[in-house]
C-alpha cells in the first residue's frame, strides 16, 4: 500500500492559504510545530530574567551550591547555619538565569515575491518566521526583528511569551507588501527605500550582545559590504542566514514553447524550447549561487537552505517534542 503524498493543494488547504498572501491564521498553525533555534554558537551578557543559565554563578534566582567563604565574596551570601554547624564561614552560589532575545529578521523585497510549485518565497519566509518564533517563546526567550519590504521595515522590540509571538505574527502579515497600506503604523520606521544592508546596519544597534540572530532571505541584494556587515554582528551574537529559493531559480523546465517574464519594468523572452538557453540560465544560476556561498564563507556564516516549494515540516523535520535536534543535516535541512 503506497503512503499518500499531499499536493500543493492539500498544503494549501491545511494551511488555509493563498499561497501568494500572508494571513495571520496559516500562520497559527505553527504552534503546534515550533522550530527551537538550531544553535547556541556564543554565549553574551543578557538580561537577568527568563530561563537560559548562565555558565558562572553570583546572586539570582536559583540556588546552586554552598562553599567556603573567599576574599571577596558577598557577605550578604553568607549561610550562617552551615557557618554555626561547621564552624567555618560558608557562602550560598546561586545560578543566574538569563533570556535571551531573537531577532528574526525577515526579507520580503520583490525578489521574494516569487513562487513555482507551492509557495511565493515571501510567503515561505514568514512561515519560518512564525515557527522560529513559537519555538522561541516555548523555550522561555524572547522574540522580536525586523521586516521589511523595498519601500518600509518594521521593528519588533523582543517580548517573550504568547503576546510577543501574537505581536510578531501580527507584524509579520501587515508588512507584506499586498496588505501594506497602512502608511502612519506605528512602528514603521523608515520611509527611504529599503535594502538588506540597512537592515544589517540596523540589527548592529538593536542586538545586544549574546542575541540569537535569524536571517531569513533569498539574498539577492547581498554584497560585499554585507559581508563586512555580517563579520559585525557575528562579533557578539549568534547569526545564521535561512536562505530561500525556488526550484525555477536553479533550472527552468523544457517545454515546447516561448514566454516571457517580467518584474514589472523590464521584459525577457524565456526560450524554454531552446536546450543552449536552458544550459545558459543554469550556469548563471550555478554561478550566482557560488557567489552567494563564497559571500557567506568570507562572513563565517553558518546557512541553511531551504526550498519555497516544499512544506516546512519535510525539510525541518520535528521530533515529538516539538523542537529541533542537533545537526540540522540529520534532520533534512540541507546546508549551503
Amino acid at each position: 500500500m503506497q503512503n499518500f503524498q499531499p499536493t500543493a493543494s492539500d498544503w494549501l488547504q491545511k494551511w488555509q492559504s493563498t499561497g501568494t498572501t500572508v494571513s495571520s491564521r496559516e500562520l497559527l498553525y505553527y504552534r503546534q510545530f515550533p522550530i527551537r533555534p538550531p544553535f547556541r554558537l556564543n554565549k553574551g551578557v543578557s538580561m537577568l530574567s527568563g530561563t537560559q543559565q548562565s555558565p558562572w554563578r553570583g546572586r539570582g534566582m536559583d540556588f546552586s551550591e554552598v562553599r567556603h567563604y573567599q576574599a571577596g565574596d558577598d557577605i550578604r551570601a553568607i549561610d550562617w547555619r552551615v557557618t554555626a554547624r561547621t564552624g567555618k564561614t560558608h557562602t550560598k552560589l546561586f545560578t543566574e538565569e538569563k533570556e535571551r532575545p531573537v531577532f528574526v529578521c525577515v526579507d520580503y523585497s520583490a525578489s521574494m515575491h516569487f513562487g513555482s510549485e507551492l509557495l511565493f518565497k515571501a510567503v515561505f519566509a514568514a512561515h519560518v518566521a512564525a515557527a522560529i518564533a513559537w519555538g522561541t517563546v516555548k523555550a522561555g526567550d524572547r522574540i522580536g526583528g525586523l521586516i521589511f519590504n523595498d519601500q518600509s521595515a518594521r521593528e519588533i522590540k523582543p517580548q517573550g511569551r504568547q503576546q510577543g509571538v501574537l505581536n510578531f505574527i501580527q507584524t509579520l502579515v501587515k508588512s507584506f507588501p499586498a496588505a501594506d497600506t497602512n502608511t502612519t503604523h506605528a512602528n514603521k520606521s523608515h520611509s527611504a527605500p529599503q535594502t538588506l544592508n540597512h537592515q544589517l546596519q540596523r540589527l548592529l544597534q538593536l542586538a545586544h550582545p549574546g542575541s540569537d540572530i535569524f536571517l531569513i532571505s533569498d539574498f539577492s541584494q547581498m554584497n560585499e559590504t554585507s559581508v563586512a556587515l555580517l563579520k559585525g554582528l557575528k562579533r557578539h551574537s549568534a547569526v545564521i542566514a535561512l536562505h530561500i529559493s525556488d526550484p525555477f531559480e536553479h533550472a527552468l523546465p523544457t517545454a515546447a514553447i516561448k514566454l516571457n517574464a517580467t518584474d514589472g519594468t523590464e521584459t525577457a523572452p524565456l526560450h524554454l524550447d531552446s536546450p543552449a538557453f536552458l544550459r545558459a540560465y543554469k550556469e548563471k544560476s550555478a554561478a550566482l549561487t557560488q557567489q552567494q556561498q563564497n559571500w557567506f564563507k568570507q562572513a563565517g556564516l553558518p546557512v541553511l537552505a531551504l526550498s519555497a516549494a516544499t512544506p516546512l515540516e519535510q525539510q525541518w523535520r520535528l521530533p515529538a517534542t516539538g523542537g529541533l535536534r542537533s545537526g540540522a543535516a540529520k534532520h533534512g535541512v540541507r546546508k549551503s
